[in-house]
């Protein structure tokens, strides 16, 4: 088992700084939903962990906690998780990469 990062939905959604995903050292590991926040009645979406792709470095951690003072962001064993996020069909564009997730898997 090892470390991975989770995202609170509900303070992510209601301070939408979106740091994380840009201080993410792996590529397409944190993404951003405006749905997310969207479907629980917050104005903002909210960041969320494909986490088949974290590698555990808690990069994201430090900056949520540090540079934008939300402290949304937790690692957990990825067995503890009670909901992940997996990455399938991912496509890169000129200018963009999309990430398709599969169903969410529940716990």
């Amino acid at each position: 088992m090892y470390l991975v990062a989770d995202i609170s939905v509900e303070i992510c959604a209601s301070k939408s700084c979106k740091l994380c995903t840009q201080y993410c050292p792996e590529a397409n590991t944190i993404l951003y939903s405006e749905e997310m926040g969207k479907e629980r009645g917050f104005k903002y979406g909210s960041a969320y962990v494909a986490v088949d792709r974290c590698k555990g470095c808690a990069q994201c951690v430090w900056v949520c906690d540090n540079m934008a003072k939300n402290n949304a962001i937790k690692m957990i064993m990825i067995d503890q998780l009670p909901k992940a996020a997996l990455t399938d069909n991912i496509t890169y564009g000129e200018k963009s990469t999309t990430a398709v997730l599969m169903s969410p898997v529940v716990g």
